[in-house]
């Protein structure tokens, strides 16, 4: 029978609305109603959470599912720039096939469903694996797993300008064929990479392109100082002033990721243009990228999401890193309250990106929650239940996870998806990859 709806113990319905012993009626996936739990007690196809918190699903607005392949290596001591140039583009991306893409992809929504994790916007760097088929093998996995992603393909001029272009072209597809599904849960971008790998007429044709096709154009920006530098160095501006100059984020439909070394001019440009973010606090403090300030993109008006960048990790964790770190570099716990983190690691992450009916338990909503176990240490009231999944919640709590109001995972294991196989293949495909390279531990 399907689902016609929940009762929970706590239901919570965005990151400042927690309702006790309510619950809702959900259609075709969809919630139409919220209610009390006696109005729902006793209906077919009710499933009964009443020991439970059910929340809304995350959303990962930034990460590359590819890179959980770089397991087990140890990056060189390198900023951006040269990270890429030595590491990342010769030794990961560069040797990047089908096969990887999918083991890689496989692997990333099981982390992601164990983590509450059911809509990403991935970003896969692959220039060699088979044109064509790149992102509908990423879409095959996903939609398997039950999940919805945003996918693209990086397109730059680093290998030739005709390389960049065909992934330019590839995008194009992909995108119009998820339109052709009539659905949004899976959908397609025009992605490009920075001001320092791709040129100006470059950029000028992606961005063209994602106009012509009203969709949305993601870049990666001001990862560190090094892309900083490079502008002020060839162009004689910041990188925003120079995505302004040359039209770049002209459209409306436009994402930023990383932007950990902002000016407060490029936020202020970028709070008018409607350019959202997407911060990754946890891999930016790794990468040696610094410290992003999101409680200044908040206040420019900027929509923020919360992205993992490396296609793993504890979401629960990172959502914390978030707001920690800006307590820490703002000096100050009030630089981002954590019901503020909460939102942007649901409903705001997901509006920023397009979805309007993702992020928060309400009608209109997708039917897309977690169930976490009910015990806390401390009485949950309304003014505190979110706060209680904040700072105590973890993977480990999650008892289930739907989409759509289907069941896509239950006690960390997802149900569409064979675990045991896809981490022994796993494990086979890091050791083939990484065997000669002296990037491995031990």
């Amino acid at each position: 029978m399907a689902m016609t709806g929940v009762m929970a113990g706590w239901l919570i319905v965005n990151a400042d609305k927690a309702l006790r012993d309510w619950g809702f009626v959900c259609e075709n996936g969809r919630i139409v109603e919220l209610a009390p739990n006696s109005k729902l007690a006793g209906r077919p196809g009710v499933a009964d959470c009443r020991d439970s918190i059910v929340t809304p699903t995350f959303t990962n607005t930034h990460t590359h599912m590819y890179e959980t392949i770089a397991h087990g290596a140890v990056e060189p001591n390198l900023s951006l720039k040269s990270l890429l140039e030595d590491f990342w583009w010769p030794v990961v991306e560069n040797r990047q096939t089908l096969e990887t893409i999918r083991l890689t992809a496989e692997y990333a929504a099981l982390e992601c469903l164990g983590s509450g994790v059911t809509l990403i916007n991935d970003i896969l760097e692959a220039p060699f694996a088979e044109r064509g088929r790149r992102l509908f093998t990423e879409e095959s996995v996903l939609r398997r797993a039950g999940m919805k992603a945003i996918l693209s393909l990086e397109s730059n001029e680093r290998i030739s300008t005709e390389n960049g272009v065909e992934n330019l072209e590839e995008n194009r597809d992909f995108i119009l064929a998820m339109r052709d599904t009539g659905s949004s849960d899976i959908r397609g971008t025009i992605c490009t990479h920075t001001t320092f790998s791709c040129s100006v007429p470059f950029l000028k044709k992606a961005a063209g392109m994602a106009r012509e096709m009203d969709e949305y154009i993601q870049i990666h920006m001001n990862e560190g100082p090094d892309e900083c530098k490079c502008a002020y160095d060839v162009y004689g501006m910041t990188t925003a002033e120079l995505y302004k100059k040359i039209g770049f984020w002209e459209g409306g439909k436009a994402w930023a990721n990383q932007c950990s070394c902002m000016e407060p001019v490029e936020l202020n440009i970028m709070g008018q243009m409607g350019v959202g973010i997407s911060t990754q606090p946890r891999s930016n403090a790794l990468c040696n990228a610094g410290i992003a300030p999101v409680a200044d993109m908040l206040k420019n008006g900027i929509q923020v999401g919360l992205g993992t960048d490396n296609g793993e990790g504890n979401f629960y964790e990172n959502m914390r890193y978030l707001a920690l770190m800006q307590m820490g570099k703002n000096y100050s716990k009030h630089a981002l309250p954590p019901l503020k983190a909460y939102e942007i690691a649901t409903a705001m992450g997901a509006r920023g990106l397009g979805y309007t009916d993702v992020g928060q338990l309400d009608a209109g909503f997708s039917a897309d929650f977690q169930v976490l176990t009910g015990t806390a240490a401390i009485r949950l009231k309304e003014h505190n239940v979110v706060q209680e999944v904040f700072w105590r919640k973890d993977p480990k709590d999650i008892q289930a996870v739907y989409v759509n109001g289907e069941l896509v995972a239950r006690d960390g294991r997802a149900v569409h998806l064979d675990g045991e196989r896809i981490r022994k293949e796993f494990r086979e495909c890091l050791s083939d990859f990484w065997a000669g390279q002296p990037y491995q531990i031990g």
